[in-house]
């Protein structure tokens, strides 16, 4: 999506973010030496299309399974912050063309393009875009892929997206069944749930086929259940965050990379929890790099 974010004297900067391009971009940069990454979305032929998809290959991000939608152009959002940092969304993308992406494809078709990947990253703002056909067409390939590929699912709850609540409920219990990782926001789950402790949280998640539960909490521990474990790893405890836009994405990005590389969940949470320590003490959604590696964090692939 197109993002703008205030600057000085009511100007705005204009970027290219969102949840999952975000959560690309980190697994771009920090594990280069090791990752292959691609992003499947909907683009249009319009200018603004274009500089998004050369957006996307400078970042590192392989295109070429984007699907081109004709007559439709990107999603747009501004970013507004108080005053501790936290965030406000204003979106503007019902017509976007990342909605159709898979217009008329079979479950089969979509399957087809998916299997070839050894990890599918997904959210819940990824379901909530498309229309109830799309939707469980992508769940149905998911099924059929799941045996070939690890799938990790962030649901990230965004409610004006959603037709109701019931039907995102039902979603994400679809989705905790498929994945092998399932990265849950407390304030998320407790919004459409109410269950309030992430033990609760991470239990329920489990109990609905998730193999692996990591339950965010903000600035605050995240806790993980895997084989009826349960672990508990702290963020840094001095930041002062000035933007937490990309604090959930790069979290994503730092575990499931880590996790892909084969780290503990203990060390996959740790560098997480770095990643968004960094992210957030600068505004945007994708903090400033110099070439493939970030001017504000170490890459795990660098220590030892």
């Amino acid at each position: 999506m197109l993002e703008l974010t205030s600057t000085a004297n009511g100007l705005f900067k204009q970027s290219f973010a969102g949840d999952t391009f975000n959560t690309a971009v980190y697994l771009a940069h920090l594990f280069s030496d090791e990752l292959d990454v691609s992003y499947i979305t909907g683009v249009g032929s319009d200018t603004y299309s274009q500089k998004m998809v050369a957006a996307f290959e400078s970042e590192g991000i392989r295109t070429n399974a984007l699907q081109c939608i004709e007559g439709r152009t990107p999603g747009l959002y501004i970013i507004e912050n108080d005053a501790s940092g936290e965030r406000y969304f204003h979106y503007w993308r019902s017509a976007s063309a990342a909605r159709h992406m898979f217009d008329r494809w079979t479950s089969a078709r979509i399957a087809e393009l998916l299997v070839s990947y050894d990890c599918l990253y997904l959210s819940g703002i990824s379901l909530a875009i498309l229309d109830e056909v799309q939707r469980h067409n992508l769940i149905e390939a998911l099924h059929i892929v799941k045996p070939h590929c690890l799938i990790a699912y962030d649901p990230n709850y965004r409610a004006d997206l959603w037709p109701d609540n019931d039907i995102c409920r039902q979603t994400n219990k679809q989705l905790a069944k498929l994945a092998d990782i399932a990265l849950v926001s407390k304030e998320d789950h407790i919004t459409l749930w109410e269950r309030t402790s992430k033990d609760m949280i991470a239990t329920t998640w489990s109990s609905w086929g998730s193999t692996e539960v990591v339950v965010k909490d903000g600035g605050n521990d995240c806790l993980i259940l895997k084989d009826g474990e349960k672990t508990t790893v702290s963020p840094q405890s001095d930041i002062i965050p000035v933007d937490t836009t990309g604090a959930g994405d790069s979290f994503a990005a730092g575990y499931v990379g880590s996790r892909l590389l084969e780290r503990t969940t203990s060390e996959a949470a740790k560098e997480a929890h770095s990643i968004a320590a960094n992210v957030v003490q600068f505004k945007g959604a994708i903090i400033k790099t110099a070439g493939s590696k970030f001017e504000h964090s170490v890459s795990l692939h660098q220590r030892n």
